[in-house]
C-alpha cells in the first residue's frame, strides 16, 4: 500500500474539519468557514471581528471565507443585509454503511428504517414500492420531509466495507457493439487507482493533476491509493471512484471516462471544493455526463450555494448530471441529487427497493445497488500483510449503495448515446423520461442495465 510521506491522521482531520449538527434535520459543515457572495470579505471581517479572515474564489459570484469564529451568526447578519451566505456543508461518499454518518451511531445502522421498517419494504402506503408516504410533494424545489431520526455525532470510519470477489464470469467481460460516437463522462469522486494497484481499464483514466479547491489551495494528483494514511488497513472509500468508473465503462465501452479526486479516502468533501471543480469542468469544456456519488444534507434543507450554482452552470452547457440519492432510508432531500434538473438515483436489491435507499418525489431513477460487482484495486489486502501473494483483492470487488446504482444509470445513458448517435438529452428522454417505462413510486424509472 501507499508508503509515501505520512499524511494527517484521518481521525485528526475529521476532528479539525467537520462539525455535526444533530437532530431530525442534522447536517455537517466545515468549522470557521462560510460561502458568500463575491466581495463579502470586508463585511465578514467587520461582522466577525477577525481581520485575519481570508477568502478564495469558488466562481465569479461566490467565494469561500475562512477564519470566521462563528460562521452561523455571521451568515445571519450577512443575510439580513441582503447578501447570499451559507455554511460550507460537508458532502460524503454515498456508500451503504461506510464512509458516511451511516457508519457509527447513525440511523443507517441503529434503530433506523434502513434496517427496520423502511417504507420501501414494510408498512408503506405504496404497498412496497417506496415513497408513497413521502410528504415532499411535487413542488419545483423539493423541501426536506419524512422522518429522519436524530443521530449521534459520527466517528471517523476505520476501514472499507467493499468485499473481495474474483468475478471471473465471462459476462463481465462481454464486449458491447461498437459505438457510433464517443461519450465523455467525468466522475468526481476519490480518484482513479494508482497504476501500482490496478489492472488496465480501457478508456478510463485519471484527470491530470489539478488544484484541489479553495479549502486546500494546492495541486494534487487525481490518483487513489488503498492506504493513504499508511495504517495497513484499506481506507473506508478507497477505490470508490475506480469502482464507479469500471461500472460505467463496462456498460458503455465506448465512453471516455475520466476520474477526479474531490473526496478524501474517509469519504468526506465539501460544497466549496466540489463546486470549484465543477466550474473548472465548465471552463475547460463540459463533458456529456457528470457522475456524482456523494451527498449532503443542508441547514434548513436549503440548496447548497456552491453546488447549486456550479451544477446549473454546467447544465447550461448541455451536461447531464447524475447523482446518488443517498442511503439513509429517508425522503429528506439530499444534495446534489435533489438539485433542479439532476437525475437522482435510488437503489434496488434483488427483491425491490433496497432497504437503505433514499426515496421521494425528487428521485427520478433507480438501478441495482446491492452487491454490485465492479473493478477495484488489485494485489491489495483489507488488512495489509505486505505480501502481494496473499492479497484479498484481485481487481474486482462487490459493494452496495446508491453510489453504485448511479453509475449504472450513467452507463445506460452513455450506451444509448454511443449506439444510436443521439444527444444525451435524447438519451435521458429514452432511458429515464419515456412515460411507457416501468416506475416505482418514490424511486422513479427502473434502469436495470446491469
Amino acid at each position: 500500500m501507499n508508503t509515501s510521506e505520512t499524511p494527517e491522521d484521518p481521525a485528526t482531520r475529521w476532528e479539525r474539519t467537520i462539525r455535526f449538527v444533530n437532530g431530525p434535520r442534522g447536517f455537517a459543515y466545515r468549522p470557521n468557514e462560510l460561502i458568500a457572495a463575491t466581495g463579502s470579505l470586508s463585511d465578514v471581517r467587520r461582522i466577525s471581528g477577525n481581520e485575519q479572515a481570508t477568502s478564495s474564489t469558488i466562481s465569479e459570484t461566490l467565494e469561500l471565507v475562512v477564519g470566521v469564529d462563528d460562521p452561523r451568526e455571521t451568515i445571519r447578519t450577512l443575510r439580513s443585509a441582503g447578501r447570499a451566505a451559507q455554511l460550507n456543508h460537508v458532502v460524503f461518499a454515498s456508500t451503504a454503511v461506510t464512509a458516511h454518518p451511516a457508519l457509527h451511531a447513525h440511523p443507517a445502522l441503529h434503530a433506523h428504517p434502513a434496517l427496520h421498517a423502511h417504507p420501501a419494504l414494510h408498512a408503506h402506503s405504496s404497498g412496497g414500492a417506496g415513497g408513497g408516504g413521502c410528504c415532499c410533494g411535487d413542488q419545483e424545489h423539493a423541501k426536506g420531509c419524512g422522518p429522519t431520526p436524530p443521530f449521534d455525532t459520527p466517528r471517523q470510519p476505520t476501514s472499507s466495507n467493499a468485499e473481495p470477489t474474483w468475478s471471473d464470469s465471462p459476462l463481465l467481460r462481454d464486449k458491447a457493439a461498437a459505438p457510433q460516437r464517443r461519450v465523455s463522462v467525468v466522475v468526481l469522486d476519490t480518484g482513479y487507482a494508482d497504476a501500482a494497484f490496478r489492472d488496465v481499464i480501457p478508456r478510463v483514466d485519471a484527470r491530470p493533476d489539478e488544484l484541489w479547491g479553495p479549502t486546500l489551495k494546492s495541486v494534487v494528483s487525481n490518483l487513489d491509493h488503498p492506504d493513504e494514511d499508511t495504517n495497513d488497513w484499506l481506507d473506508p472509500v478507497a477505490g470508490h471512484g475506480t469502482f464507479i468508473a469500471g461500472l460505467i465503462t463496462r456498460l458503455a465501452p465506448g465512453a471516455d471516462v475520466t476520474v477526479g479526486k474531490v473526496l478524501q479516502n474517509t469519504g468526506e468533501g465539501n460544497d466549496a471544493d466540489l463546486a470549484y471543480r465543477i466550474n473548472v469542468l465548465v471552463d475547460e469544456g463540459a463533458p456529456d455526463i457528470l457522475s456524482l456519488s456523494c451527498s449532503c444534507y443542508t441547514e434548513n434543507d436549503e440548496l447548497p450555494l456552491g453546488l447549486a450554482e456550479a451544477i446549473a452552470r454546467i447544465q447550461t452547457k448541455g451536461t447531464v448530471v447524475v447523482a446518488a440519492a443517498g442511503n439513509e432510508a429517508t425522503c429528506r432531500v439530499n444534495f446534489p441529487a435533489a438539485l433542479p434538473g439532476v437525475i437522482a438515483v435510488g437503489a434496488l436489491d434483488p427483491y425491490g427497493p433496497a432497504s437503505f435507499t433514499n426515496y421521494g418525489s425528487w428521485v427520478r431513477a433507480c438501478a441495482p445497488g446491492y452487491d454490485v460487482v465492479s473493478r477495484f484495486f488489485t494485489k491489495t489486502d483489507h488488512h495489509d500483510d505486505h505480501d502481494a501473494g496473499t492479497a484479498d483483492y484481485h481487481g474486482w470487488a462487490k459493494w452496495s449503495g446508491t453510489s453504485f446504482s448511479t453509475p449504472i444509470v450513467v452507463g445506460a445513458l452513455a450506451r444509448e448515446v454511443g449506439l444510436y448517435d443521439i444527444s444525451v438529452a435524447d438519451a435521458v428522454a429514452r432511458v429515464i423520461d419515456d412515460p411507457r417505462l416501468f416506475r416505482l413510486d418514490g424511486l422513479g424509472t427502473v434502469v436495470n442495465a446491469h
